[in-house]
Parts: C-alpha cells; structure tokens; sequence
C-alpha cells in the first residue's frame, strides 16, 4: 500500500513539474479586450462617446532551464473611438512583437507566481476621420522595456492559464502626421515611465499555453 501511494505522489508531482521542465516548448494566446461609453448628454445621440480596443499576442516560449523561460511574441493592436470632439472617430491598428523572460516560483501545487522582463516594438497607423473635412492619418513607432509579474496556473500537463497583475516599464513613442488637405504635417516624440496594475485587477487580460 505505501508502495503504491508513493508511485501515485511521484507521479502526481512529475504531472505538476512538467510545464516548466527544461526543453519544453509552450504556444502562446495572449488577449486584452475593453470598452467604454461616456453619455454627456443623454438626449442628443452625437454626444455619446464610444471606446473600444483589443490586443491579441502570439506568441511561442522555450523553458531554457527549470522554472525559466525565453519567449516571443507576435502582436496586434486595435483601438477604436467614435464621438464628440475634434473628430467624428479615430480608428488604430498596431503591429508588432516582444521578446520576453520569465521566471516561475511554485507557490501551491499547480499554481506558480512568475516575474520577468520584456522588450517591444509596434508600428502603427491611425486613421483619424474629422466631419467635413479631408481624413488625417498618423503613424508611430514605439518601443518600451517593461518589468512585470503576476499568477500561473497549470492546470494540466499541456495547459496553463496566466495573468499579468503588476507591471513597471519605460515607454518611448515617435509620431508622424499628415494633413493632405492642408498640406502640413508634424512629428512628436514621447518618453515616459509607469507603474500600473494589468490584467485582472481592472480588465480582462490573460494569455492560454498549450505545452510540448
């Protein structure tokens, strides 16, 4: 009997081990999806703003070594805004990828904290519609490194389930904008630095592996 309940604990705990074992490969979907709608002015339909983005992540990551993993990720942005202001509606699409680190510390059974960094690029393009007028359009190109950390859950020996609680990082984004119409155009540069809450705490953010 204790010879059996030992061989079912050992193999229990391989089946808990085996998704940060070194040489394993995990394939990545990564989303962050939201909305928002502000009514000033309930009575009049052309003072109601809507807000909307998405972000989808592909991604594929390698444990290197027990507990530690190298990763990238392809990346797409969508954001979307239609309402009152200097514009009818704004429209953004991002493309991009990230290169990533990540440590995992178990913390009970199949759930493991992770903390690591990232490295990323996107290129993106806004298509800006003002009423009456020639359409804007605006490209920027921005580039960030981030440190974050947050909760793991493999669930199975293929799947995990992974969720980005905190995050701190420095942001640097160039932009470029024509105005046919107008024949100008303009350029701004932006740096900064943040620290900020990510995923569950205010929006549904989460990535899903499949494990080999």
């Amino acid at each position: 009997m204790k010879k059996l309940f030992f061989t079912a604990t050992a193999v229990l705990l391989s089946l808990y081990g085996y998704g940060q074992t070194q040489g394993t490969s995990a394939v990545s979907l990564g989303i962050s999806s939201g909305t928002q709608e502000n009514n000033y002015n309930p009575s009049v339909a052309d003072q109601t703003n809507k807000f909307s983005y998405a972000n989808f992540r592909l991604g594929y990551g390698l444990f290197v070594k027990d507990n530690n993993k190298v990763g990238l990720d392809l990346i797409y942005n969508r954001v979307r805004n239609n309402g009152i202001g200097a514009y009818d509606s704004r429209e953004d699409n991002g493309y991009g990828a990230a290169i990533n680190y990540q440590r995992y510390f178990p913390l009970l059974k199949t759930f493991y904290a992770f903390a690591g960094g990232s490295a990323q690029y996107i290129h993106s393009k806004a298509e800006i519609h003002v009423p009456d007028a020639v359409n804007r359009n605006s490209f920027a190109d921005s580039y960030s490194l981030t440190a974050n950390g947050g909760l793991s859950w493999f669930f199975t020996k293929r799947w995990a389930l992974e969720t980005t609680l905190i995050s701190t990082g420095l942001f640097y984004t160039k932009t470029e904008a024509d105005e046919t119409a107008q024949d100008q155009s303009y350029s701004s540069k932006n740096t900064s630095f943040s620290l900020s809450t990510d995923g569950l705490f205010n929006n549904l953010g989460f990535k899903v592996y499949f494990m080999f």
